[in-house]
């Protein structure tokens, strides 16, 4: 499979790395360049500025021009019957087309990728209700969500290429069962001792200019995910500053904003939400000891975090837990603490259905309403008489 075809996005090339830039040779100043990949070719555009605000209005045009020269069409033949058209195709059609605009490319990406492993170069026609079971039985080892998510990939997908004049028509996509709530959380003791785990990790380094500096981007990675219950890449992914790659942190306003300049807004993902007043005093201290992004090693951006929270589940002695337990953690207090399903969600970038349906018995209130509620007369159950 190609290079993924992330959608394009601003960079800043400069002669150093101040300002978060990229270093290039031969550059005497700072410029915003648009980035793109075609068919796994990194392409690039300079928008002729070193200002944010009118980089990033280049950037808008060229998102026009590009969406108005590529919109796709119907082929010229026609579109195709399931019997012609190959799954790998289909998915390939819809990957081009639809994930350089979609809110997030690489789950796309890699959901597609799984699936063609499995479906490989088989007609759309074979994808038949027999065929979605078998696919969910012979990749058991994954997560029961993460195979709902690749055959509700493969349901779009084709919905795209009919929409869209590919396919003349589609198949039959069964989905397995919504998982029940069996996903680990921690107890605030557990945190606090994975927390004391992390902060026994830290180290110090220093930097070319010979200052010192610490490094505690595995406890600010824990901080953020038990307080705003976000996914370890859009943790990963926040900076100080607004762009087009991550959310951003604004300390002086108190909020954080979980998404990219440009990206599409979706019903779950969340808009600015105020920073929890316990992370707060977290993140100011966190500012004085990063630069770019707000979970940084080594002065430089953490591509991951698998490895080092690993080490700290396995000193407090709970292998069960992983990053993304820190999301479900999260959603688990929130409802413990008494908000309801509508809060909960539009905080953590959750829909409140998921929230009732895989939370909903960790309320406190859960179906205490209903068990409190006063009966009407003659039904307040058995009642013994005096003799």
């Amino acid at each position: 499979m190609p290079r993924a075809n992330t959608g394009p996005r601003l960079v800043l090339y400069g002669p150093d790395s101040k300002y978060g830039a990229t270093p290039k040779t031969r550059f005497k100043q700072y410029v915003y360049f648009i980035r793109w990949y075609e068919c796994g070719t990194k392409r690039e555009r300079s928008t002729g500025t070193a200002d944010i605000e009118q980089a990033q209005q280049v950037f808008a045009d060229f998102l026009g021009e590009r969406s108005r020269s590529d919109e796709p069409g119907p082929q010229s033949n026609g579109p195709a019957s399931p019997g012609d058209l190959t799954v790998t195709g289909m998915l390939m059609q819809y990957y081009e087309g639809h994930s350089p605009h979609a809110a997030d490319p690489e789950r796309i990406r890699y959901a597609i990728r799984n699936l063609i492993a499995w479906w490989g170069d088989t007609p759309v026609s074979s994808i038949t209700a027999g065929a979605c079971r078998r696919y969910a039985a012979e990749n058991k080892a994954r997560a029961p969500a993460t195979l709902r998510r690749e055959l509700g990939t493969l349901a779009a997908a084709m919905n795209w290429c009919v929409t869209e004049g590919y396919l003349t028509q589609g198949g039959i996509v069964v989905l397995p069962p919504v998982p029940k709530d069996e996903q680990a959380f921690l107890t605030r003791s557990d945190a606090a001792k994975l927390l004391w785990a992390a902060w026994r990790r830290r180290w110090r380094w220093k930097d070319a200019e010979g200052e010192m500096h610490i490094n505690m981007h595995l406890p600010m990675f824990i901080l953020i995910g038990l307080y705003h219950g976000a996914r370890k890449e859009a943790i990963l992914g926040l900076q100080w500053q607004p762009n087009t790659e991550g959310g951003y942190v604004d300390l002086e306003r108190g909020f954080i904003d979980f998404n990219p300049i440009g990206r599409v807004q979706t019903k779950k993902r969340r808009a600015r939400v105020p920073i929890a007043p316990r992370l707060l005093p977290w993140l100011r201290i966190a500012r004085r000891l990063t630069r770019q992004f707000v979970v940084e090693c080594d002065g430089k951006p953490v591509g991951d975090v698998k490895k080092g929270f690993a080490t700290a589940a396995s000193d407090i002695k709970r292998p069960d837990v992983h990053p993304h337990t820190l999301r479900h953690t999260c959603v688990t207090w929130l409802l413990r603490d008494g908000l309801d399903v509508w809060q909960v969600g539009g905080f953590v970038g959750m829909s409140p259905q998921t929230v009732q349906q895989v939370y909903g018995h960790h309320a406190p209130e859960f179906m205490a309403q209903a068990a409190a509620a006063p009966r009407g007369k003659g039904d307040t159950g058995m009642q013994t008489k005096r003799a």
